[in-house]
């Protein structure tokens, strides 16, 4: 009986009380929390929709950061911090300036033929893959399949071309002040360059705001996420950029007609990890088809040669070792988020995930702490620390 007592009393200390009514009070506590939420749950929608509004220019502002950051560091040991972010940003302005005169209506150009030759391409290809089925025992079996999605492609291919039309015509005026996106383009350079100008000053400010027992743990917290972030947001945009110029270099050399805007979307699409390049590889490989079965093959062989270069060469190097996800982890995470946040959650998903980890992870290290604590004796738990190397070495 004794021992009961002990042990009850024990639960209730780590459950941070001194009596028994505190498990009470504390059931009771989150039942009304509960209940009074989802009578007053409509006063937190401005509040959903403040944060949808600022993280497209956020996010934008933090890619922005992680990219020009080493540039600026180098540049301000020669001149001033300041003088160097007001240069990287004229030149930035300069070089988006001959890319809307020049680049811009080229791609767009090249965009729209490839669109409006989509449908053609995909029937062209569907025909010469009956052509060759016919001559093999396999044909009566694929005849029946070809026809069942005959109506399904003409839907499908139609409603890509529709959105990628409006996609390619919005391209031309992506500069321009009247654009939807026009919030996120002129917001996130300006939030990107007081981060710049002065990195350490919003970290100082929100650092004051947290109570001195805590800041230990958020220093730590802050440490692990600034890296994660910076780890995946640079490496991605690097890792794209190569994989685009790559591809770019290897399909005008085989002759690949629509060179350009194929390798420019598989370096875009490359963001979002393992699904996105393959979006781009059935256009590419009806338009190999379209010039001839020796294409087809040139095309396939660069394009996972490529890949497979990308992702034991390119990809270790520039994102590191410390974005450690599995890869049946990201696809879970990619269908997850793409289906709560749409395209958002589809290209950010992945750094969403990493901070949610840590701060689970983090959570979970200060409960192991209050066990071993409270309940030692009995056996305690291992990695129960929390910093940047225990966080990592787990």
């Amino acid at each position: 009986m004794e021992k009961n007592n002990k042990e009850d009393s024990r639960l209730i200390q780590f459950l941070g009380g001194k009596t028994s009514y505190y498990i009470l009070g504390l059931l009771i506590l989150i039942a009304l929390v509960i209940y009074f939420y989802q009578q007053i749950a409509f006063i937190f929608k401005p509040f959903v929709v403040i944060f949808v509004t600022t993280l497209p220019p956020v996010l934008f502002a933090l890619i922005l950061y992680y990219l020009l950051d080493p540039l600026i560091r180098r540049l301000s040991r020669k001149i001033s911090r300041n003088l160097s972010v007001i240069i990287v940003y004229v030149l930035i302005l300069l070089l988006v300036g001959l890319g809307s005169v020049w680049l811009i209506p080229f791609l767009e150009q090249q965009a729209k033929t490839l669109v409006e030759s989509l449908p053609d391409l995909f029937h062209d290809f569907q025909q010469t893959i009956r052509q060759f089925l016919d001559q093999t025992p396999f044909a009566s079996t694929f005849d029946q399949f070809f026809l069942s999605i005959d109506d399904l492609t003409s839907h499908v291919t139609s409603f890509v071309g529709d959105y990628w039309k409006s996609g390619v015509q919005s391209i031309g005026t992506i500069f321009s002040a009247v654009t939807t996106t026009f919030i996120t383009l002129f917001t996130g350079p300006i939030i990107a360059f007081f981060l710049l100008k002065n990195p350490q000053a919003f970290y100082r400010s929100v650092l004051r705001i947290i109570p001195p027992a805590f800041r230990t743990d958020f220093k730590s917290l802050t440490k692990i996420a600034n890296q994660q972030l910076g780890a995946f947001l640079k490496g991605q945009i690097i890792a794209s950029f190569i994989l685009g110029a790559v591809y770019w270099v290897t399909f005008l050399l085989i002759g690949l007609e629509f060179a350009s805007i194929l390798a420019i979307a598989a370096g875009l699409l490359c963001i979002i990890p393992y699904i996105g390049p393959f979006i781009a590889f059935f256009p590419g490989l009806f338009i190999a088809f379209q010039d001839s079965p020796f294409m087809a093959v040139k095309f396939v062989l660069v394009w996972f040669i490529v890949q497979l270069l990308h992702g034991d060469l390119v990809v270790p190097r520039v994102m590191g070792d410390r974005l450690q996800i599995h890869p049946i982890t990201i696809l879970i995470v990619l269908l997850v988020m793409g289906d709560l946040m749409g395209l958002m959650g589809v290209i950010f998903g992945i750094p969403i995930y990493t901070l949610i980890k840590l701060f689970i992870v983090f959570l979970f290290r200060k409960f192991k702490q209050r066990y071993n604590k409270y309940y030692g004796d009995s056996g305690v738990y291992q990695q129960a620390d929390f910093s940047e190397k225990d966080y990592f070495d787990q």
